[in-house]
């Protein structure tokens, strides 16, 4: 890095499972869109590490440690972001996430995240985000406005007191008209594809979604999901296992080598892929959210946020392979 030069960082805790990998094999992991040539120069260039060894591709990752990569403030041209507001008051604020957008800054995103913008847009530099959308997940994504409000909603939610439902439009048509999984979940250590969750890992943690069938229509359905416990790619997870993949979902949807094969095309699907996915992004939409209060204690809120139009689409897309049925 030159002296002086803007730079953001972007950190990579060590999971449990990935801890003892080589440091290199450790940023493959983490950033497999970049070839190896590139991971041995950023380690030359612009990694540290939280513990006191050398950095070099040799140097076993620690668990719980951070490795942190420098570089330079991403260009990003600037964009228009209007979100619909879905609720609103002293302690909280609830948006129709659009998809596209990631909601906090990574490596390649500073100021086009929702959590940026929004504090940008509106002069609230004490915004926080109260949970996590994927980035091509849309609709509800609730923030806290000062730090009281963020404690007691991050303890509402670590307790299971907030009832989400999100809607999927999936591949198949599930015979029964509600089902659930209870397949628990962790980073499968011998996974190839960063990020993927798997009953296989060797440390699963507890997971239970709830599906009911709201609609069957050709080689498609549109399912509503009831998150029971809260981890990460929970959904998209539990109804790859069931057999039911999210159309659009590059990282469950596919096979091995088409996700590297997408990750290493610069994140562009080809019309190979494309058609393979079923659509351009992942149909997978926080539908509604279920909370009290966190200063009147009494009294459910409900916000909702409808499907988009895109997912609408996608589903009457299906009808061109059977006929639409119950």
């Amino acid at each position: 890095m030159k002296d002086g030069e803007d730079i953001t960082r972007t950190r990579f805790r060590v999971h449990p499972a990935l801890a003892g990998y080589r440091l290199d094999q450790f940023l493959m992991r983490m950033i497999p869109r970049l070839s190896r040539n590139r991971i041995q120069k950023a380690i030359t260039d612009r990694v540290r590490l939280s513990w006191d060894a050398p950095v070099k591709p040799s140097t076993p990752v620690r668990e719980g440690g951070e490795v942190i990569i420098e570089s330079p403030h991403p260009e990003e041209a600037a964009i228009d972001f209007d979100p619909v507001v879905l609720y609103e008051d002293e302690d909280l604020l609830a948006i129709d996430k659009p998809p596209g957008l990631v909601v906090h800054p990574t490596h390649n995103h500073l100021r086009n995240t929702v959590i940026s913008l929004l504090r940008r847009r509106r002069g609230e530099d004490s915004l926080a985000l109260a949970h996590r959308l994927d980035a091509e997940t849309s609709g509800v994504l609730m923030l806290t406005r000062h730090r009281w409000a963020a404690r007691k909603v991050q303890t509402a939610f670590e307790r299971g007191r907030v009832r989400k439902h999100y809607l999927a439009v999936v591949f198949g048509r599930p015979p029964e008209d509600t089902f659930t999984c209870r397949q628990p979940l962790g980073y499968h250590s011998v996974d190839t594809v960063v990020y993927r969750q798997s009953p296989l890992a060797d440390r699963t943690r507890e997971c239970e979604t709830r599906f009911r069938v709201l609609r069957r229509v050709g080689r498609m359905s549109l399912i509503e999901a009831e998150l029971l416990t809260g981890r990460r790619h929970q959904i998209r997870a539990h109804l790859a296992l069931e057999g039911y993949p999210v159309v659009g979902d590059k990282l469950y949807g596919l096979e091995d080598r088409q996700v590297r094969q997408y990750l290493h095309a610069g994140m562009e699907l080809d019309e190979a892929l494309r058609e393979r996915l079923g659509a351009d992004r992942c149909q997978l939409h926080c539908h509604s959210m279920v909370f009290t209060h966190p200063r009147r204690e009494r009294g459910e809120i409900v916000v909702r946020a409808e499907m988009p139009a895109d997912m609408v689409a996608t589903l009457e897309s299906g009808s061109t392979t059977a006929e639409d049925s119950p």
